[in-house]
């Protein structure tokens, strides 16, 4: 089964509103510093689908509304599970152990007929059985167990450790044998619904090392987490380690090393299945107060410290991940990841979102928090999730990024990642733009934002349109595409501030009027005017885009990404007086 959406309620930051979390196979957690990203990433790790073990987990109250945490998670099925499964499944947890089932898992067991015969035989002779236990806490917990089987429509089965040992007193006793068989069939059929469910994993920021000393080693401290990881996933624990030291004969060390090494290469060629990047192989070595890594990918091994730290993070995940699930084959997994890549240059961040792409193709998803412009999928905002905080603290979430609601603090300092994202992105583009092409050059974003909703709603060809930093810094941009022999028009507001980029365009002698077009439809400055393009909108589109809201100034970004989204969407348009206007200055531009 997959998620479909979390509702986190009363957990920490999370109050009552805004905190259903609706998912992609790859979500980006986007949001300023204290805002809740780093409570959600906590909130989902503790989640287990068949009883959450933190004992803790529900003390975490909202500090606003004074309620105990209570998780709602939605399920669809799988591709391969449509034809057992229809629709959805909501599992709300309330306590530990108290996990409530509704939707298609329950009519599921329902209509399952041998699960249904099992438990009324079951029923049926389970007359005196809880007599074998003289405990009375033992035949409390025999009570509990048929409860549960009894309520499994409406309640997850919790396969509690005292389950085997009621089995077993049952065991004993010829008399119930066929109780029992129908018991036990119960029981297997129950657990078995739960491996379609997700698994939650968190990845931390640590990375094995490729020196070890004996004295690492003994001692008790976090330098070693990570090789106790890699050890787990090689199907190893320390003692097993540190008898090579003990080892006085050196042919027993040699065939230490030789098994020891196998053991990596066995993990390190299923990592290869999972890595598609490069082909992988690592090896250690023992020395006599020393353990080593190193690791090759081309001709030449190379320490584990040396080689790229984009590998290096991924491989540090897939342990991880093979440590924390005893499972090599990575599928059906929740990956839990705050601040991934955070040490990592800008290539090798971009890396990572390619491997997160692999991996979610092998059927798992990625919850990821960042404050990183190159952590973002800059073509696929869909991704993106915002966390921001309101007046009372808590932590709202927006699971579209030009829908927030209006107040709720600072917007755009919320979305500063996202905005430098498509920034980046759009400034690449200039890398391929074609000479025969004409391209807009404009202010900044929130003016490519308005003119490009404009050409969507006009459906006419989209031009190239290139967002000036500032429109201090139109100039450059200018003589970039003049050496390039692109073809260029300019929009400007009519300010100050564009009046004075226009006198350096025409002085510089980058261009003539015919190239240039303010905002009022002018190729020419008229001081005696203030327009802006914000202007340009009639008063009913200023009342639906916000510009008329008190912090529009502050959040314009913002607000002019939810109206091209909205565009986007279908769910606005701009009304024809301000169409007329845009046409007006687009007329100015190719008359």
């Amino acid at each position: 089964m997959k998620l479909k959406s979390i509702k986190i309620e009363n957990f920490k930051s999370f109050g009552n509103d805004n905190n259903l979390l609706i998912l992609e196979d790859i979500n980006t957690i986007i949001g300023k510093n204290e805002s809740g990203k780093s409570n959600l990433i906590e909130c989902l790790s503790k989640i287990n689908l068949s009883g959450i073990d933190d004992r803790d987990f529900f003390l975490n109250i909202n500090k606003y509304t004074k309620l105990k945490p209570k998780i709602g998670i939605v399920l669809i099925p799988s591709e391969e599970e449509k034809n057992k499964l229809k629709g959805e499944t909501l599992l709300t947890i309330n306590n530990r152990f108290d996990i409530d089932i509704e939707g298609s898992l329950t009519e599921s067991i329902k209509n399952n007929t041998i699960f249904q015969n099992n438990r009324d035989k079951m029923n049926e002779l389970n007359q005196n059985v809880s007599n074998l236990f003289s405990d009375q806490e033992q035949r409390k917990h025999f009570k509990d167990l048929i409860e549960m089987i009894n309520n499994a429509e409406n309640k997850i089965f919790i396969n509690y450790t005292y389950i085997d040992g009621i089995i077993n007193k049952i065991n004993k006793s010829e008399e119930f044998s066929e109780f029992l068989r129908y018991l036990q069939d119960c029981i297997s059929y129950l657990n078995s619904l739960k491996n379609s469910f997700p698994t939650f994993i968190e990845i931390d920021n640590i990375t094995l090392k490729s020196k070890y000393t004996r004295k690492n080693l003994v001692d008790d401290n976090d330098s070693k987490i990570m090789l106790i990881h890699l050890l787990n996933a090689m199907e190893m624990d320390m003692d097993y380690l540190m008898r090579y030291w003990d080892l006085d004969n050196q042919a027993d060390k040699e065939n230490y090393i030789e098994d020891f090494n196998y053991k990596i290469q066995e993990l390190i060629s299923k990592f290869n299945d999972f890595y598609s990047q490069e082909r992988v192989y690592m090896k250690a070595s023992f020395e006599n107060d020393s353990l080593n890594f190193v690791v090759k990918t081309t001709k030449k091994y190379m320490d584990f410290d040396e080689r790229s730290n984009g590998l290096k993070w991924y491989l540090n995940m897939y342990i991880q991940l093979v440590s924390k699930t005893k499972n090599s084959n990575i599928n059906n997994y929740v990956i839990l990841i705050d601040e991934p890549g955070v040490y990592l240059h800008v290539n090798a961040q971009k890396e990572v979102l390619k491997l997160f792409e692999d991996l979610s193709k092998k059927n798992n998803m990625i919850i990821y928090t960042t404050h990183s412009p190159f952590m973002i999928y800059e073509n696929k905002l869909y991704r993106v999730r915002l966390i921001i905080k309101d007046e009372n603290g808590n932590s709202n979430i927006g699971n579209k990024y030009y829908s927030l609601p209006h107040k709720m603090g600072s917007k755009t300092e919320t979305i500063t990642p996202l905005l430098t994202a498509i920034g980046m992105n759009m400034n690449y583009n200039i890398l391929s733009f074609n000479s025969q092409e004409v391209n807009i050059i404009t202010e900044g974003i929130s003016d490519y934002n308005y003119i490009k909703g404009y050409f969507l709603l006009t459906k006419e060809k989209m031009p190239n349109i290139i967002p000036s930093t500032s429109v201090d810094n139109i100039h450059n941009i200018v003589s970039i595409l003049i050496g390039w022999g692109c073809n260029f028009k300019i929009i400007m507001d009519q300010d100050n501030s564009g009046r004075g980029q226009y006198k350096v365009l025409i002085n510089k002698g980058l261009t003539d009027i015919s190239n240039i077009s303010f905002v009022d439809g002018l190729n020419i400055p008229d001081n005696k005017k203030t327009i802006t393009i914000e202007d340009i909108f009639s008063e009913k589109d200023k009342q639906q885009i916000g510009i008329t809201n008190e912090d529009y100034k502050e959040e314009k970004a913002y607000y002019s990404l939810e109206t091209l989204k909205r565009i986007e969407n279908k769910d606005f348009e701009y009304d024809q007086e301000t169409m007329c206007n845009f046409a007006k200055i687009i007329f100015q531009l190719f008359d």
